[in-house]
């Protein structure tokens, strides 16, 4: 705020000193506006004795020197990382309460022979294919599933605080943090 009221008065300030400089530039003394010529009106009302005038210069209005103001760049405010989807902090407490339980895709498990419990047998995927594929966290088979696509089929579906965490974890990398 400070640093905006600043340029304002400094604009304010260039402004009104260029204003002064054409006023003073078009009041200026430009000489006589009678002509002057020999035998004119002017002849008869001076004296004969004395010498004509000398017209004065033309005076010039003082030069007026405006410095720029010099304007400071505030410094970029730091850029915040958001922090990172872990796997072991944010995933994996998912899938052990939700998914790796003993009648679905916990080892051993019948359910399409994707071991949900560790992430090395995460990672390798089942019958279907990778369970996920690092940077396309909305195209990966494991958000495909559980957004829309039956899992878990114990109600009640995951949040979608929960999808959006998984879609994160993807599309940063999917790193076993």
């Amino acid at each position: 705020m400070i640093y905006s009221r600043c340029k304002f008065r400094s604009v304010w300030l260039v402004l009104l000193c260029m204003g002064l400089a054409v006023f003073m530039l078009s009041c200026g003394d430009e000489g006589d506006s009678v002509d002057e010529e020999p035998g004119g009106v002017t002849d008869i009302v001076q004296p004969v004795t004395t010498p004509p005038p000398t017209p004065e210069p033309p005076v010039s209005p003082p030069v007026v020197v405006v410095e720029e103001p010099v304007v400071v760049e505030p410094p970029p405010p730091p850029v915040i990382e958001e922090p990172k989807v872990s796997f072991q902090e944010d995933i994996s407490p998912i899938l052990e309460a939700r998914c790796a339980i003993p009648v679905c895709h916990a080892a051993g498990g019948a359910a399409a022979r994707l071991d949900l419990s560790q992430y090395d047998t995460f990672k390798n995927g089942g019958n279907n294919g990778p369970a996920f594929v690092a940077g396309d966290g909305e195209g990966s088979l494991v958000v495909k599933r559980i957004d829309g696509g039956g899992m878990p089929p114990i109600p009640p579906p995951l949040t979608d605080e929960e999808i959006r965490l998984f879609i994160d974890w993807i599309d940063e990398g999917a790193e076993d943090n």
